[in-house]
């Protein structure tokens, strides 16, 4: 999914970026609204954009070359046309301005602090430590999580945040720019073998350090989770999961204090790279992190985390 996030976004950069730098210019109005559309999709791509590959300030590159092209363009002289090519030359616009609306509307609504129960914790990770969140917020755009299911497993994540590691260089694999989105080197990632820490003093009711950590593409379909631990936090479940084999560092009813170490980032589970898994959920069952509750925003140090957020 998330390569496939990027490969979308980058074909969708770069085919409304042609469009606009190869269509003709016939009056100031066409013009324009034009303009006005490209600028709209680069927003809407910032606010809702999966900016890993390239990292955040590709997008200040390619903002830098459409303005340039937008200088360009108004250079041009005035072409007059037939109807046929005027509405073959503005016909993208029936799928730009759409999608570019949507990504704006999903971008700002998702990362608006909903109304609602929350439990407050600390960060996992050391802050900047380039830990920042790929997957979160409050709408399908910005959150791989929520999706509509019968699982009351996935119902009680909908929430989620997963979280990955940049570098100095703003990106999440330690070659930074490569050709390949996706390296095949679990070692290659930021993210593995990070330390994660206690968000909350609680009591482990749930734990795994003996699964396989998966090569990058495959996936266990099986133990979704992969190693790592729920915490009881008072009235709520905090998981933690996708952690390296045999990382975990504390045991089942072992009570954990906020700050503490807990284990290492690693690649197990249900996951497409090395990340940190995180939500809570509502206890149902004292003790028993395996009856799952309803699903319960996050945050941290009262801030709501979404995607692209670092802590």
């Amino acid at each position: 999914m998330l390569l496939n996030g990027i490969y979308a976004q980058l074909i969708l950069i770069w085919a409304t970026i042609l469009w606009f730098a190869f269509s003709s210019r016939r009056s100031k109005l066409e013009s324009v609204i034009k303009t006005l559309s490209v600028m709209l999709t680069l927003l809407g791509l910032w606010l809702g954009g999966i900016w890993v590959y390239p990292p955040v300030y590709g997008l200040a590159v390619i903002c830098i070359v459409f303005f340039g092209l937008v200088v360009l363009h108004f250079r041009k002289p005035r072409r007059a046309s037939s109807k046929l090519k005027l509405f073959c030359s503005n016909a993208p616009l029936l799928l730009i301005l759409p999608l570019a609306c949507f990504m704006v509307w999903q971008g700002v609504a998702g990362r608006k602090t909903p109304v609602g129960e929350f439990i407050e914790l600390d960060p996992p990770f050391r802050k900047n430590d380039g830990a920042c969140v790929l997957s979160g917020g409050i709408s399908p755009l910005l959150n791989f999580h929520i999706f509509p299911s019968d699982e009351p497993r996935d119902l009680g994540q909908q929430y989620a945040l997963d979280i990955i590691k940049v570098g100095p260089s703003g990106f999440r694999v330690k070659e930074g720019f490569r050709a390949r989105p996706k390296p095949k080197n679990i070692e290659a990632y930021e993210m593995f073998e990070n330390t994660v820490y206690s968000p909350c003093d609680g009591v482990v009711v749930q734990q795994e350090s003996k699964l396989a950590d998966q090569p990058i593409g495959g996936s266990d379909k099986i133990n979704t989770g992969g190693n790592g631990i729920v915490l009881q936090c008072g009235n709520y479940h905090v998981h933690l999961h996708h952690m390296k084999l045999g990382s975990v560092l504390v045991d089942l009813g072992d009570q954990v204090k906020t700050g503490q170490e807990i284990g290492e980032i690693g690649n197990s589970g249900n996951t497409l790279e090395p990340h940190l898994h995180m939500h809570a959920e509502t206890v149902i069952e004292e003790g028993d992190a395996h009856v799952h509750g309803s699903p319960v925003h996050m945050k941290f140090g009262d801030r709501f985390m979404a995607r692209g957020d670092c802590f």
